[in-house]
This record gives C-alpha cells, structure tokens and sequence, in this order.
C-alpha cells in the first residue's frame, strides 16, 4: 500500500489468480507453507487471448471494496499468528510438523483361533464393518485386531489405507492389496486387569491380489530406498511414497504390471 498498490477485500473470495500482461495463472493453491508443502494443488497458465479477458473481466468486477490505512490498521491489531499446534519431528536440525500419514504397513501373525469368550463380541463387531461397506459387488469387510492399543490408533483415521502383512505359521509373509480403514472397535477383555482389545474394521478388493514378502520387500527397496528383511508397522508419511506404494496394486487390488 506504502508503494501505492491498489488493495481490496473482498468477504467469500477463494479464487487464486494471478493476471500479468497477456498471460493469466489460475490454480486452487494458497500462498502459504500448508500449499508448498504439504497439499496436492493444481494451476493452469496460458496465454489464451479470451480467458486472459475474461479474467480481467472478473478481476475488475469484484474490486469493489478498496481497503483503506484505517481498515488495514485494524486488520493488524486484530490479527493473530497461526499457533503450530501439530507435533513436531527434527529431521537435519529443523523442526517440521508431522504429517498425517494416509498409508500404514501393518506387520501381523497369523492367528487361526480366538478366545472362545470373545467370539460373540467380535461377531458382532465384524456384523457392524459389514454393514458399512456400499459397494459389496466389489468390496469386503476384513479385520485384524491387538491385544492391547497401539500407538497407530490415535492417528488413524476412516479412509486411511493400510497394506497388511502377515506372517503365516510355515514363516511365509504375504502382502494383501491396500484396504480402507471402515472403523476401529474396541473392548473390554479382562475385567481384572482392564486390558483391551482392539479391532481394526477395513474395505478391502474381493478380487485383490496378494504379493509374496520377497517381491515386496525389493520393491520397498527400489521405489522408497527402505531395506526392511521383515515386516515391521510404520507410517508411510511421504505422500510421493505411499502414492508409489499404493500403485503398486490397481484400484480393483490386481498387482500393477511393472
């Protein structure tokens, strides 16, 4: 404003535009670290002599409420710096937020018995992930649970993905195709001791393929640089990666040709 930049406001503006000369850049990216860094955004640039009038046309229609010093003034006593309130991890001596993981590897054994007297209650529990798959052409309802709660159920979400490994009782280890976190249950499983269960409900392709360990773990190696000789829980918080893992699979859990 000091250098005599004409600003304006306008209340429900959520357009991003940019109008230089004969060219135009519209995208759905903010001006901001959240953007740069952590969202998928998308722009379009162009030099097309229409949509770069069309563009001036808008632009010139909606500044109608010029922000004066007095306005501006209030504006700066009224603002407050955002607080960083998500949990912070130090990786090459900088602080960074952490990013809520969409992928999860999962390192299970595989159990063929379950407690008798828990029987009715996990029934009932997987009745209930049942119902909450729509497309039951394509999808089923699986689950896998824990004696007692992991670190990965506070930042688990419903949607979030997970690739299941599973070691079976001849120490073969298959990889399942990427399911859809349906819901998480819980409960009571020792009175005495207030031990808990929990069941983790997922969506998972009923023509999915599953993939040996071997073949995994190589890829694990190639794709994400991970040398990992057994299965082991973690996030996958890099978007890129879990993106190249998830593709590894197509959208119906058939492996992906490479």
């Amino acid at each position: 404003m000091k250098r005599g930049v004409a600003i304006f406001s306008r209340r429900n503006l959520h357009a991003k535009m940019v109008i230089a000369d004969d060219t135009i850049l519209v995208g759905s990216a903010n001006v901001s670290r959240n953007s740069r860094e952590t969202l998928d955004e998308a722009a379009i640039l162009t030099k097309d002599f229409v949509a770069v009038r069309r563009a001036r046309e808008f632009f010139n229609r909606i500044c109608t409420e010029p922000v004066r010093p007095e306005y501006l003034k209030e504006c700066k006593a009224a603002y407050k710096p955002p607080r960083d309130t998500g949990r912070r991890i130090s990786r090459s001596g900088k602080s960074k937020r952490a990013t809520h993981a969409k992928l999860w590897l999962v390192s299970l054994i595989d159990y063929h018995s379950f407690p008798e007297a828990e029987s009715k209650r996990y029934e009932e529990s997987e009745q209930k992930a049942a119902e909450l798959v729509e497309d039951t052409t394509h999808s089923k309802a699986t689950s896998f649970h824990w004696p007692h709660k992991p670190k990965m159920a506070d930042e688990l979400e419903k949607g979030d993905w997970i690739i299941q490994c599973i070691e079976h009782k001849d120490k073969s280890i298959t990889v399942y195709p990427p399911a859809q976190l349906l819901w998480i249950d819980h409960y009571i499983r020792d009175k005495k001791t207030g031990k808990e269960r929990y069941i983790f409900h997922l969506e998972i392709p009923k023509r999915g393929q599953t993939m040996k360990w071997q073949v995994f773990r190589k890829l694990l190696k190639a794709r994400l640089g991970i040398a990992m000789n057994t299965p082991r829980t973690r996030p996958i918080r890099d978007t890129k990666q879990a993106d190249d893992l998830l593709s590894l699979w197509t959208p119906s859990g058939r492996v992906a040709r490479r």
